[in-house]
């Protein structure tokens, strides 16, 4: 056998498996306690010196990772967040980023028992203030 020959025989297996990691299968699942929250929320947000609506979009993409988003009904302009890097912190209570046009910090959000809407609050990179966040399943 030429070394060519060798060559692809032993580099075609790992061509294989690397291929597989490619895969949706290959990433784990999300635990059904996490992709309970994957919906679309309208609430209210504290934005400015008041509550203002917001529609939460929590979901999970096709490799399990987290994708959210906001949109908040400014008086002024609608304006719109991403949220990302969620952490399951208990049973059914979840910590995220948030980050829009006016910064970054975090929001806590606790679900009910059905998941079908949450309490919350967000606060600044500093976490010195809590202000409220909330959302019922559409």
């Amino acid at each position: 056998m030429s070394y060519i020959q060798t060559f692809f025989r032993l580099l075609m297996p790992c061509l294989v498996l690397l291929s597989g990691l490619n895969s949706p299968a290959a990433f784990s699942a999300v635990p059904d306690a996490v992709a309970a929250i994957a919906g679309n929320y309208t609430g209210y947000a504290y934005n400015g010196m008041n509550l203002d609506p917001v529609t939460t979009v929590l979901a999970f993409d096709a490799n399990g990772r987290f994708v959210g988003r906001y949109q908040v009904d400014d008086e002024s302009r609608p304006f719109e967040g991403t949220l990302s890097g969620l952490i399951q912190e208990g049973d059914r209570s979840f910590s995220m980023e948030w980050t829009d046009r006016d910064g970054e910090g975090f929001v806590y959000m606790e679900f009910n028992a059905d998941y079908s809407s949450f309490n919350g609050f967000w606060t600044n990179t500093d976490g010195e203030d809590q202000f409220p966040w909330n959302g019922r399943r559409q």
